[in-house]
């Protein structure tokens, strides 16, 4: 997840020289925030990607079964990734984001 303001910023760069002519009426990353989402599983970066990428717009996903997934230590290992953040936050890309994104009860 780490990777994506840097997309952000590489696409907003590349319209803003060369693709203005297609007339969006709003930044490609301003497009992403309104509606695209990006998972992860474990990422001790969060702080400072989070406010950039929007918190509206994260999913944690434990990717279970694959081999490289974080289980056992799922709990663990996501308590120590939101640690910075307050509950509401947390709520939402453990939670609200996936239940709203697939319109779950």
């Amino acid at each position: 997840m780490t990777w994506l303001p840097y997309v952000f910023d590489r696409c907003d760069t590349e319209y803003h020289d060369r693709a203005r002519s297609l007339g969006f009426k709003m930044k490609p990353s301003d497009y992403f925030r309104r509606q695209g989402y990006v998972t992860y599983q474990q990422d001790k970066y969060l702080e400072p990607i989070v406010p950039l990428i929007g918190e509206d717009n994260i999913i944690w996903g434990a990717d279970y079964p694959h081999p490289d997934c974080i289980w056992p230590n799922s709990k663990e290992t996501l308590a120590q990734n939101l640690a910075g953040f307050s509950a509401a936050v947390q709520k939402k890309i453990t939670y609200e984001n996936v239940t709203r994104l697939y319109g779950l009860n």
